[in-house]
This record gives structure tokens, C-alpha cells and sequence, in this order.
């Protein structure tokens, strides 16, 4: 499902692998040093588009630290498609897992409200039904229709009831669902990374009284050493790379106090843990504090 879907978080990582590796394939430089910074820049532009940010640094952080120990070209192009074979491979196996650790949620469910495209939460449902739940969904519309109708029909694919419903009309429904379900782009410190209207709709959720969730594969949890590390030299030194301030706003940022329950491929995971987690998890110097330049938080901008 991962590579048949057009929207959402894991399509952009899938892709940003295809654009690295062409990138360590065709670069014209002839040095280790040189083709390792075109790499950057290649995936630093994507990052700028600020659009599944995490799993774009998770996918770049480990490859730099791989590729800090090559010593030839043709090294640095073996470890290119090792490292990315890796991270498509534990791609395609969290997005299931988490499906099966969803039913400790979606087992006391009969209707959810559901808000944005998310594979991890289709596959989720369809875990579901396969173990003999039927679960009626509401789907809620957004600013991005053609997501919305593509959610809504693969949905209906896989034989589950289904409700449309426009975005001013969500919260009067609220008590007639078990729990509000979404996906995410990014997860860190700051709160939950997603389409635009999920935190009005996590805020409606919280006041009144219905579990709001996120299905959240591992791979989208952005360290704090992204934005308070500290800033080491690095390609954009030498480089224009910026994100652009004339896109419209297609993500919002959920307070982590908000979200019920982060479900992962790992479990449901506490607060305390996640928050361990962006602590914990070691950032390349050539990414260190560098999420300050993307302004993909109020709380950060001057």
C-alpha cells in the first residue's frame, strides 16, 4: 500500500530515497567529500519543502553518518543503497506493525472520526476488520479534497462503512464517536506535525471528551537536537538552500498534551518515553540546530 498511495508522510520518504540514490549515481563531482555534500543538498531541499520533515531527517541522518567512513566513490555509492534499501525496508515493515498495535485502541471502538490521508491508519482498519471488527468511519473532509475522496474510497475498498462529513459540521458529531483518529507527518517536542485543521479539531476533541490519537510509525519522531544542537559547518554554509514562505499552510502543530495515545509500530507509547526518545537520539553535526530554518513552529519563530 506504501508505494500505491499518492498522499501523506511515507510517499515523500519513498521518494526522497529514489531522489538520493539518482543523486549519488549521476553527481558530477569526483570526490567522496563532494558527492556526500551534493547529498545533502539534494535532501536539504526536500526538507525545506517542510513536508514529512522527520521522516526526511531520519532518513538522512544515518546515511551521513554512513557515509562519513567511505573512502571511495564507488563505496559511497554501495553505502547509498544499503543505507536507503534499510530505511525503505523498516518503512514497509513499521506501517503494518503499527496496525497491529492499533487494536488496543480500535478494539473498543465501533465508530471513529478519521481526518487527513494516512496509510498507517488504512492499514490499521484493515487489520482491524481482517480480525472480525467491523468499525463505522467518519470521515471528515479537509482543504485537500482529492486526499479526502482517496481516503474515502479506500476505505469503501475494504468493505468498511463509511460517512462523509464537511469540516464545520465535525464537532457537533464528536459525541457520537468512540475516538478521533489521525495519522501524522512529523512528532517532536513541540506537539504533532499534521494536516492543517487537526489541532482545531484535537482542541474540539479534548474539550469534549473524546480520545484523539495518532497512528505515528517511529521514523517521524524528529529529535530536539535538530533544533537545539549545536550548530556544526555544514554544505549550507556555501549554499542558498531556504524554504519557501510564499506555500500555502498545509500543516498545523497539535500541543502533545492534546494527543490521547501516540500508537507506534513499538506500542502505545507514554509521553515521558517519546519525549526520552527526541532526547536521546543523536543528530549529524551538518543537521544540528538546523530546524530553526525552516519555521515550521510558532514557538520558534523571532
Amino acid at each position: 500500500m506504501i508505494l500505491e498511495q499518492r498522499f501523506g508522510a511515507a510517499q515523500i520518504a519513498v521518494r526522497a530515497t529514489d531522489d538520493l540514490l539518482v543523486c549519488a549515481q549521476t553527481s558530477t563531482a569526483h570526490t567522496v567529500d563532494a558527492i556526500r555534500r551534493d547529498i545533502f543538498k539534494t535532501a536539504w531541499q526536500l526538507i525545506c519543502q517542510k513536508q514529512a520533515v522527520g521522516s526526511l531527517v531520519n532518513l538522512l541522518n544515518p546515511l551521513l553518518y554512513h557515509l562519513d567512513a567511505v573512502a571511495t566513490v564507488s563505496e559511497l555509492q554501495q553505502t547509498v543503497v544499503a543505507s536507503l534499501t534499510t530505511f525503505r525496508h523498516q518503512l514497509t515493515h513499521r506501517v503494518p506493525d503499527t496496525a497491529v498495535q492499533s487494536m488496543s485502541v480500535l478494539t473498543h471502538c465501533q465508530r471513529v472520526m478519521l481526518y487527513g490521508y494516512s496509510t498507517t491508519v488504512l492499514y490499521a482498519l484493515q487489520h482491524a476488520l481482517r480480525n472480525g471488527q467491523r468499525i463505522d468511519v467518519v470521515c471528515v473532509s479537509g482543504t485537500d479534497t482529492s486526499a479526502h475522496r482517496a481516503l474515502c474510497d479506500r476505505i469503501a475498498a475494504i468493505g468498511l462503512s463509511v460517512t462523509t462529513l464537511e469540516y464545520a459540521q465535525s464537532e457537533s458529531v464528536l459525541d457520537r464517536v468512540d475516538a478521533v483518529v489521525v495519522g501524522a507527518d512529523t512528532l517532536d517536542a513541540y506537539g504533532l506535525i499534521n494536516t492543517v485543521g487537526t489541532a482545531q479539531l484535537a482542541t474540539a476533541a479534548h474539550a469534549a471528551h473524546v480520545p484523539f490519537y495518532t497512528f505515528c510509525t517511529s521514523e517521524k519522531f524528529l529529535p530536539d537536537a535538530f533544533f537545539h544542537g549545536e550548530r556544526q559547518p555544514s554544505p549550507l554554509d556555501d549554499c542558498t538552500c531556504a524554504p519557501s514562505s510564499d506555500k500555502p499552510k498545509t500543516l498545523d502543530v497539535t500541543p502533545i498534551e492534546q494527543v490521547t495515545g501516540v500508537i507506534t509500530e513499538r506500542g502505545s507509547l507514554p509521553a515521558p518515553a517519546i519525549e526520552a526518545w527526541f532526547a536521546a537520539e543523536r543528530i549529524h553535526p551538518w543537521l544540528s540546530g538546523r530546524g530553526t530554518m525552516l519555521d515550521i513552529h510558532p514557538i520558534l519563530q523571532p
